[in-house]
């Protein structure tokens, strides 16, 4: 077990022991925000047929040997028609956006450019060959790669798979993840408040961003009691790969967590980081599931998911980019810190300027309103002066 290590080392020793998860195959429709495990190859060409682009008349450019040229009108085919027509010479048949087109017709002449004499139309350009015509598999030619392992599938790219007739993709599995938020003195917003005790916080944050996730998830609360966490424990173990606990991390009487993870032999990977908020970090290993011991200081819990549990759920779902978004912003407002640790910093972005927030203590929870990224003030200084670039994690 690694102790008071730096974050750079955190984050790789969770990025080295995180395993993707196996493979499923699941509908399209809840296929939204998965990854690809495999590669996507059409079924079938794009267009499926040979098909008209406007509202028009189908025609052969070969009867407008003398412009203007009149044709006569035989019957229609409307969108969704599997009829098969065949021009014969000085017919023309209409057709409508989408609609199969006669199979020797080569253009497509738009409705507004037509005159129409009882059931003649009149041309007078000349229409180019293939004018107006989508083409079988100009688009996509079936048995072509159209989409690459690994990819994140949009609402857009289920319409496209949808185009192909595909109806199921194989896809990382998502992690399954318990919580476990502890504490005898929290309490949630429709219990009678009495002195001591305070709102879960924790609960309210963890369930609202792992629904934002659309992970499958379970949360409990318990108050500080260490059969009751040992045995909640235990069921997160045997049906979920991530277990995320708040509180009780710490060395105080009443912190039971870290003696329950010792006593079910997890793999301790590390505990404790050089950083503020969440120093009294957990994380450990279990039969390949993932433990991750949070600090019960909200400002830390939220930091923490942030920067080392979200990237876990993001390789274990397939992700190859899993780490918040890393850049460089000048900082706004000078920074005095302690020069032992690293500070994450709740600020907000413009442009090319980023701005730390007050009230930056982890108990607090008011400078997470409008905030947008993680100003990261390295530990080794004491100061940072105003007109520095900074790294800063966005959200």
């Amino acid at each position: 077990m690694r102790e008071f290590i730096q974050f750079e080392e955190a984050q790789r020793l969770i990025q080295d022991n995180t395993p993707k998860l196996n493979s499923i195959y699941i509908s399209i429709l809840e296929s939204s925000g998965f990854i690809l495990s495999e590669d996507i190859v059409s079924p079938v060409d794009l267009p499926l047929w040979t098909n008209s682009a406007v509202d028009g008349y189908a025609i052969r450019t070969k009867d407008l040997k003398q412009i203007p040229a009149k044709l006569k009108i035989n019957g229609e085919i409307k969108a969704g028609d599997s009829k098969i027509f065949k021009l014969k010479e000085g017919e023309t048949i209409k057709v409508f956006t989408g609609s199969l087109i006669p199979i020797n017709a080569d253009a497509v002449v738009e409705v507004e450019k037509v005159k129409t004499d009882r059931n003649y139309i009149i041309i007078t350009e000349n229409i180019e060959q293939w004018k107006n015509i989508r083409k079988k598999g100009e688009e996509i030619r079936k048995g072509q790669k159209v989409i690459s392992k690994g990819m994140e599938i949009t609402p857009e790219i289920i319409g496209f798979l949808s185009s192909m007739g595909i109806e199921k993709v194989k896809v990382f599995r998502k992690p399954k993840v318990y919580v476990i938020t502890t504490g005898s003195e929290i309490i949630f917003p429709d219990e009678k408040l009495s002195p001591g005790k305070i709102y879960d916080s924790n609960y309210a944050f963890l369930s609202a961003v792992l629904k934002k996730l659309n992970l499958e998830f379970e949360i409990v609360k318990t108050k500080d009691d260490a059969k009751k966490i040992k045995n909640l424990f235990r069921k997160a173990l045997r049906y979920y790969d991530i277990l995320i606990l708040t509180g009780g991390i710490s060395v105080g009487k009443y912190d039971f967590v870290r003696d329950v993870i010792k006593r079910e032999k997890v793999n301790i990977i590390f505990y404790k980081v050089r950083q503020k908020p969440g120093k009294p970090l957990l994380f450990g290993i279990k039969k390949k599931r993932l433990i991750f011991a949070l600090p019960g200081n909200p400002a830390a819990v939220i930091t923490c998911f942030w920067e080392y549990v979200y990237p876990a759920i993001r390789k274990m779902s397939g992700f190859e980019d899993i780490f918040l978004p890393e850049t460089e912003k000048i900082l706004k407002k000078d920074i005095k810190k302690k020069a032992d640790r690293l500070y994450f910093l709740r600020g907000k972005t413009d442009g090319d300027w980023v701005e730390p927030f007050e009230k930056q203590d982890s108990h607090m929870l008011s400078s997470f309103v409008g905030y947008n990224s993680f100003i990261i003030a390295p530990s080794g200084e004491n100061f940072i002066p105003k007109g520095r670039k900074v790294k800063v994690h966005l959200l």
